[in-house]
């Protein structure tokens, strides 16, 4: 019996993950072929038997946690890119983390299988596409923070030309992904090597009232260790902040579905408190929450798409 991919990623569903009009999807998205965003819902039956293999997964002793020991493994994937980029030159393909290979995923409280093994991927440049247009536009200097292998400001540079693009990461083949983007597609994105955890370094970074920060999956390595970075956007004030991380805080304990990935989240380490903090300083007047809004999309096990857009006041 063949499988039957009957669901399909459109305007409007777009429309109701980031909470923004249809029409206004359209605008910034423009003329797109969707018909690649072909999906099934999983039925009861493989649905519990992917939630069995998550358990499984919660009870491994061995998987490892975010952190400052887990440097060493995000040298050594970066530098497997670095490779591939060097004899095959920059583009979305080369540049693209390896954790980007699966077909199952988790969307609106239930899983789901893509038809194609690059739905994550198409997903992210929608989402990205949408958060560049929409919310950094306006900025003249735009930092990365957890920049990767760099392929965000790989595709940022190509949609919003002349910007200046400074992308910061803890690992030092980041800086030399940075580089060999600048060597091959004659770029001038400014690679630097920044801790997350500590802010040091933080001083080689213009920041100014023309700076939009942009974090996409990097904040989830800082566990609850988030003070250092909320002081120092605090302090140094940039224009805006747009992350798309996954927030802990949002998941409903009182859901099956979302308490695995709650459990997931905590099993991992992940980032724990910083949407909490964010509210508590808008109510102390210090920031400005734009927009928040959960996408309901993620990885089999977790969701690392939701969207949080602040200013401070």
């Amino acid at each position: 019996m063949s499988i039957i991919f009957d669901e399909v990623i459109t305007y409007k569903v777009i429309s109701t993950a980031l909470d923004l009009p249809v029409n206004q999807i359209q605008s910034l998205l423009g003329p797109r072929n969707l018909s690649n965003l072909t999906f099934r819902y999983l039925t009861t039956e493989e649905s519990i038997k992917v939630a069995e293999d998550v358990n499984s997964t919660l009870n491994d002793l061995t998987i490892p946690k975010a952190g400052p020991n887990r440097l060493d493994t995000w040298e050594k994937g970066w530098n497997e890119i670095l490779e591939n980029v060097k004899s095959e030159g920059p583009n979305r393909e080369t540049l693209t983390p390896q954790y980007f290979r699966h077909n199952i995923f988790r969307f609106n409280g239930r899983y789901i299988q893509s038809k194609s093994f690059d739905f994550e991927q198409e997903i992210l440049d929608i989402l990205r596409t949408i958060i560049i247009k929409k919310y950094l536009s306006s900025s003249e200097h735009i930092v990365e923070l957890g920049c990767g292998t760099g392929v965000n400001l790989f595709l940022l540079s190509k949609i919003l030309q002349n910007k200046k693009l400074t992308g910061c990461d803890w690992a030092k083949a980041s800086q030399k992904l940075i580089n060999q983007i600048n060597i091959t597609m004659k770029e001038k994105i400014k690679p630097v090597n920044l801790d997350l955890l500590t802010m040091k370094e933080w001083q080689n970074i213009e920041i100014n009232s023309d700076t939009a920060i942009l974090t996409l999956h990097a904040l989830e390595q800082l566990g609850s260790n988030i003070e250092p970075l909320i002081s120092t956007l605090l302090e140094t004030k940039p224009q805006i902040c747009v992350h798309l991380e996954p927030i802990v805080e949002l998941y409903d304990l009182e859901n099956e579905f979302d308490k695995i990935a709650h459990n997931y989240h905590i099993k991992r380490n992940y980032l724990i408190g910083f949407y909490s903090k964010l509210i508590n300083l808008e109510r102390a007047g210090r920031i400005k929450l734009i927009k928040v809004s959960r996408t309901g999309f993620g990885s089999t096990f977790q969701e690392a798409y939701t969207m949080i857009v602040w200013k401070v006041v």
